[in-house]
C-alpha cells in the first residue's frame, strides 16, 4: 500500500508538473509528496524526477511508471468500486439510454435475464440514436457508438462491431454484383438514420467509396425490409442481419473488402456511485457481446485464454 500511495503522488507530480499542485490535488503536504516519491524512487533503485525552480521534470523512467501508474490506478479503482458494489442492493431503478439497433436485438435477452433472475430490479431505458444528456434525463448509462455527449462521464470502449455491405440475391441479379468500390456508385443504397450526412462508405483499409442515397431508413428493421424488398444495398452489422444471409435471401457485397468497425461505448453519468445493479448490467451486456458472432470485445475485456 506504500507504493500505491507513492505512486499517486508520482503520477500527480507528473500530470501537473509540481509538487506543490500535486500536494493541492492529494489533500496531502507538499513535503509528504516529495518524500513518498523518494521513497519509490529507493525502492526501484531509479531516480523519478527531477527538481528545479519550474517545478520537476519526469525523467525516461519517471515517464514509464507514471504511465503504467495510472492503469494501476485505474485497476484500482475499479477494484475497490467493484467490492463497494458488492455490498449494495440489486433492487431499485436502473436508468439507461442506448441506440435503437442494439436495443432491438442484444438488449432484449439481457433485460428478460435480468429480470428474470433480479426481479427488483427495475430497468427503464430510451431506445435512441440521438445523444443524451444523462444528468438532464436522469440516466444512469449510455449504449452508443460515438464518446460525443459523454462530458465528465466515464467512458468504457465495449466492443467493435462488425459491418458489410448487403442486398438481396434479387436485386444484384438485376443490377449486377460489384467487383471493386466505384461499381457501387450507380446503385442504389439503403440509409440508416443514425448518420444522416453520411454520403460514402470507409472501408477498413481507410478507402472511401461514394454512395448514392435511395431510402432512408428510420428503424432498424427497416433496413432489413428494404434488402428483403430489393430496394437497394445497405451497410449493416453482420450480427444483424444473419438470418438473411442464412437463408439465401442476402449475400455481403465485396466481402474481400471489410468495412471500418462500428465502435461501441458504454457512458456512466458523471458522479454515478458504483452499485450492484449497474455492475450486474454491465456484466451481463458484456457477456452477450462476448457470444453474439462477429462482435469483437475491446481488448480488456476479452476473457484470458486457458491451455
Amino acid at each position: 500500500m506504500e507504493n500505491i500511495v507513492a505512486l499517486r503522488s508520482l503520477v500527480a507530480a507528473c500530470e501537473t508538473g509540481s509538487l506543490s499542485a500535486a500536494a493541492r490535488r492529494l489533500g496531502i503536504t507538499q513535503p509528504a509528496v516529495s518524500q513518498q516519491i523518494a521513497a519509490l524512487e529507493r525502492s526501484l533503485g531509479l531516480v523519478l524526477v527531477v527538481r528545479g525552480r519550474n517545478g520537476i521534470h519526469p525523467t525516461e523512467a519517471g515517464r514509464l511508471a507514471a504511465r503504467h501508474g495510472v492503469e494501476v490506478l485505474a485497476r484500482l479503482s475499479e477494484m475497490q468500486d467493484a467490492l463497494a458494489a458488492l455490498q449494495s442492493s440489486p433492487d431499485g431503478r436502473l436508468g439507461l439510454s442506448c441506440a435503437l439497433l442494439m436495443s432491438q436485438s442484444l438488449l432484449v435477452p439481457v433485460l428478460a435475464d435480468l429480470r428474470r433472475t433480479h426481479p427488483g430490479l427495475k430497468i427503464e431505458f430510451q431506445a435512441t440514436d440521438t445523444l443524451v444528456d444523462l444528468a438532464k434525463a436522469e440516466l444512469d448509462l449510455a449504449i452508443q457508438a460515438t464518446t460525443d455527449g459523454a462530458g465528465n462521464g466515464m467512458v468504457r470502449k465495449l466492443a467493435e462491431v462488425e459491418l458489410c455491405l448487403v442486398a438481396s440475391r434479387r436485386y444484384l441479379e438485376r443490377v449486377g454484383r460489384p467487383q471493386t468500390p466505384e461499381d457501387l456508385r450507380p446503385l442504389d443504397y439503403i440509409q440508416y438514420r443514425d448518420d444522416p450526412d453520411e454520403n460514402a462508405v470507409v472501408f477498413a483499409d481507410g478507402a472511401t467509396a461514394p454512395v448514392n442515397v435511395a431510402f432512408a431508413a428510420q428503424m432498424p428493421n427497416l433496413i432489413l425490409h428494404a434488402v428483403q424488398n430489393h430496394l437497394g444495398f445497405a451497410k449493416a452489422p453482420r450480427y444483424f442481419i444473419a438470418d438473411l444471409l442464412a437463408r439465401g435471401e442476402a449475400e455481403i457485397i465485396l466481402p474481400d473488402r471489410p468495412l471500418s468497425p462500428k465502435l461501441l461505448y458504454l457512458i456512466r453519468a458523471p458522479g454515478l456511485a458504483a452499485s450492484r445493479r449497474v455492475n450486474l448490467f454491465v456484466d451481463r451486456f458484456i457477456e452477450e457481446l462476448a457470444r453474439t458472432p462477429n462482435i469483437l470485445l475491446a481488448r480488456d475485456l476479452r476473457p484470458l485464454t486457458t491451455v
